[in-house]
């Protein structure tokens, strides 16, 4: 098993937002997604991630991914509970609101589950604030990146750090009341009856490169520690 990717943070005189080698990412990866309604597919809205940590190459595959089974989890997330979903050294942490969106992020087993859901209260309340009203009636995919995704990136990574979690107290008081389900497996956290493999094989949503490179990581049993 390959151990995991480190990253430290350029410094303040290097641009926002990028990555060099050394301390770990936590969160790789956030989204905000439609609820699903009438068995079609949730429509991401807003996303922000963090791939520094994954070679050059492999970041394009790596945020199809995080699209793609971000939405899957959207897709079967129960309303009004949060959800995690555990692979290998990584977890997906879905949280069903009730403000008619799903919230859901990516992140490294160290990061506390209870902080990540508390990041993700914390996005759905500034996106309902900042953007909530916006919202189109048919909305496309990316529609509300403009609005939003500024603020987006900013709240990744400054999440980075786990202390952000002492400025949550109340949203952490009003997540305690949602009930918490937690997926060992993706198996389990995808429709009922669906297969993995079959399900990546058929997306129109990965590219070929995607889905070879998760047949290769797949066959290596890492499945890019993540997937």
């Amino acid at each position: 098993r390959q151990s995991p990717r480190r990253i430290t943070w350029a410094p303040s005189s290097a641009r926002p937002g990028v990555a060099s080698e050394g301390a770990m990412v936590k969160l790789l990866f956030s989204g905000i997604y439609t609820q699903p309604s009438g068995g079609g597919d949730p429509i991401l809205l807003t996303s922000s991630s963090q791939l520094s940590s994954f070679g050059y190459f492999q970041r394009g595959s790596m945020l199809e991914m995080c699209t793609f089974f971000g939405r899957q989890f959207s897709k079967a997330a129960q309303p009004g509970t949060r959800s995690s979903i555990k692979h290998e050294d990584y977890l997906c942490h879905v949280y069903s609101t009730p403000h008619g969106v799903n919230a859901l992020t990516f992140s490294d087993h160290e990061y506390p589950a209870r902080v990540a859901f508390g990041y993700l209260a914390q996005l759905v309340d500034d996106f309902i604030k900042a953007a909530g009203a916006q919202i189109p009636a048919q909305p496309s995919e990316g529609c509300m990146n403009a609005a939003f995704k500024a603020r987006h990136d900013e709240m990744l990574l400054k999440f980075q750090d786990p202390a952000e979690a002492d400025q949550l107290t109340s949203i952490m008081r009003q997540l305690d009341e949602t009930k918490l389900i937690l997926h060992e497996t993706i198996e389990t956290a995808i429709e009922r009856g669906q297969k993995l493999d079959t399900l990546i094989e058929k997306s129109n949503e990965l590219s070929g490169s995607s889905k070879m490179f998760y047949r290769t990581a797949r066959k290596q049993n890492q499945c890019c520690k993540l997937m």
